[in-house]
């Protein structure tokens, strides 16, 4: 979320609305209150956005794998 004054907006008008196209939310302000948002039409695809991928420690085989055993102190 980027927040902006509205003359910084006016001035940079079709620089934000590139970076909403790219769907960030743009929060414009007057006098350091917030009057209005700027949101994409479109909703962004978030695994494109994400920096950091999930690992698995485990291998996909034993992450599947049933877990039996691990109930029979409570049958």
């Amino acid at each position: 979320m980027i927040r902006v004054s509205a003359t910084n907006l006016r001035k940079n008008l079709f620089d934000y609305l590139d970076k909403v196209n790219r769907g960030e939310i743009i929060v414009i302000q007057r006098n350091n209150r917030e009057i209005a948002r700027l949101l994409p039409m479109h909703e962004a695809n978030w695994r494109e956005r994400m920096s950091i991928r999930p690992k698995l420690r485990v291998s996909a085989d034993d992450f599947i794998e049933p877990v039996e055993d691990t109930w029979e102190d409570y049958i």
